[in-house]
């Protein structure tokens, strides 16, 4: 899954990912209520991201 992110996130722990408003999220899975495991395409990093930052591309 594809997701677009809708705001900017900075890591707060060492598995979270930072990423800002617009960027794509590949490779989305759902882990919990809340969030999710993926990678940032602009940076290539790859970990937890909170769910509720971005929507799902492919629906808007």
């Amino acid at each position: 899954k594809i997701f677009r992110a809708m705001y900017d996130y900075m890591a707060a722990d060492a598995d979270e990912v930072s990423f800002k408003d617009g960027d794509a999220i590949v490779n989305a899975q759902a882990i919990d209520e809340g969030w999710m495991y993926g990678t940032v395409q602009r940076t290539g990093r790859t970990g937890m991201l909170p769910a509720n930052y971005s929507y799902d591309f492919k629906r808007k």
